[in-house]
């Protein structure tokens, strides 16, 4: 059975009060009657509309009209000021009837009491539905682990979900403060917004360049994304305990709060608690530090035991008379020095993932020009090579190649001493690299021509062939207006 709608008539005179309760006699409708506004009071819980007149009880029920909870229908006299009437009437469901002489405007009534019903019953059930649906959104919030804030235009909270217990804090204790009260104070100045602005009044950032800030209150491309700063701890007020700090992400964006501060823009935010992450990667960090530092001391001391093997392999060519035997010992003295070379550059360099290619050959042509006498000899050496960072597997046999090919240049190529020019060059084409060492000598065939060569190619070419296929590579040799040697091999740009 449909519920009854309960009317509370609020009439000054009795004939008014007939009037409604014959209008509204065709049993929808429960009346009751107050005499006074103690008597409205006590039936105020259970009614559904309020029916009075401006008149009743002095004009005093009018002027508290805005406080009732229920609807109401007021029947006003002509003469009644417009500007009261709008003033108490702010219940939008709430309607007036102007009296006439005739009492013609009792024929309304149960019209507008069915309008008020009707429009009372829509906004209750959307009323039910946002707070159903806030309700909803309140639970996300509070179930969220990342802390939810809302400032107001001036930086104060207005709002604080409850995952900012993560920093001893309950949301109850924050409400009203400035943020500045959970930001370290050494980072308050990079992200309050009178601090920030003053340093960039007059200079244009552009989206990318735009200061971060706590309190953002742009939107768009230009609000703040992945600002970490130091959020303090409810427990540690003077910062003495610095292991307890946590570093928060921020994600912030401005929006209108009318309700809290006018027309001012507030600030709605996220702050992802990045404290383990952050700690990862400062160990990381420092673990990096120390195997750096251990790499370097490794290729240091390689170097070092290279260049005892060199100095070993000099002392013992000093002991031998002949001369092709102390050449085999300058050769191998020279390799050995080339390999020490590449070490060096790796414990020199800033980087331990490859050979700077350019300091490297000039490097190694500085040494092997002193081994072959070049500046007595006018024997001049040039090295062009690109900004290339070579891997350690390819720069190591690449260092005994160039090693072999200059020096057979300065022995097979100018084999009497005249003025000329060797030539090292390394250049990227996508992902293989072209090594050429040339020179402006007698050329591979009057070389093999000389009395001096034998009809087998040697354990030098046999080295050389071998470390080319080591490396993947493929070897040209061109002989015109001297002799050319290219070597084309795989390094892909990734490293």
């Amino acid at each position: 059975m449909k519920r009854k709608i309960r009317v509370v008539v609020a009439m000054t005179t009795s004939k008014d009060s007939s009037l409604i309760n014959k209008a509204l006699a065709d049993g929808r409708y429960a009346l009751d009657f107050a005499q006074d506004l103690r008597t409205v009071e006590q039936l105020m819980n259970d009614a559904d509309i309020i029916i009075a007149d401006t008149e009743f009880s002095s004009g005093a029920f009018t002027d508290w009209m805005s406080l009732w909870p229920v609807p109401a229908i007021m029947v006003v006299d002509p003469s009644y000021d417009v500007d009261r009437l709008s003033k108490n009437m702010v219940d939008e469901s709430s309607a007036f009837l102007i009296r006439d002489p005739n009492d013609d405007w009792i024929r309304f009534i149960p019209m507008l009491a069915g309008k008020v019903t009707s429009v009372r019953e829509s906004l209750n059930r959307q009323n039910n539905s946002i707070i159903r649906v806030e309700g909803s959104y309140m639970r996300l919030l509070r179930a969220i682990p990342d802390i939810v804030y809302v400032l107001d235009g001036d930086g104060y909270f207005i709002y604080l979900n409850d995952a900012v217990s993560q920093l001893g804090w309950k949301p109850s204790e924050l409400i009203g403060k400035h943020f500045a009260e959970i930001v370290h104070p050494d980072d308050f100045p990079e992200v309050c917004r009178s601090m920030v602005l003053r340093r960039y009044e007059g200079i244009k950032t552009g989206d990318q360049q735009a200061p971060k800030l706590f309190d953002e209150r742009r939107t768009g491309e230009r609000m703040t994304r992945g600002l970490s700063l130091r959020l303090r701890h409810r427990d540690d007020p003077d910062w003495n305990r610095m292991a307890i700090d946590s570093w928060g992400e921020i994600t912030s964006l401005g929006v209108s709060l009318p309700e809290f501060q006018g027309n001012n823009v507030g600030t709605m935010g996220l702050i992802h608690d990045i404290s383990k992450h952050r700690d990862s990667e400062l160990k990381l960090t420092k673990e990096l530090v120390v195997r750096d530092t251990l790499l370097k001391e490794i290729h240091h001391r390689v170097k070092n035991n290279l260049q005892v093997v060199s100095s070993l392999l000099s002392l013992e060519s000093d002991c031998i008379e002949d001369d092709k035997g102390k050449s085999v010992f300058v050769a191998c003295q020279t390799q050995v020095q080339s390999m020490a070379l590449v070490h060096e550059q790796l414990y020199r360099g800033t980087s331990l993932e490859g050979v700077d290619a350019q300091a490297y050959f000039v490097r190694l042509t500085e040494y092997l020009a002193g081994v072959h006498d070049s500046l007595s000899r006018g024997i001049h050496m040039r090295v062009e090579a690109e900004n290339i960072a070579l891997p350690i597997d390819k720069a190591m046999p690449l260092s005994i190649i160039a090693t072999e090919l200059i020096s057979n240049s300065f022995k097979h190529g100018f084999s009497e001493a005249h003025d000329g020019t060797i030539s090292i060059s390394l250049q990227r084409s996508g992902e293989v690299l072209e090594f050429r060492v040339s020179d402006d000598g007698i050329g591979f065939s009057a070389a093999k021509a000389a009395p001096r060569e034998t009809a087998h190619k040697g354990i030098g070419m046999d080295l050389l062939e071998s470390l080319v296929t080591q490396i993947g590579g493929a070897l040209e040799r061109i002989d015109s207006g001297g002799a050319q040697t290219v070597i084309r091999f795989p390094v892909p740009l990734s490293e």
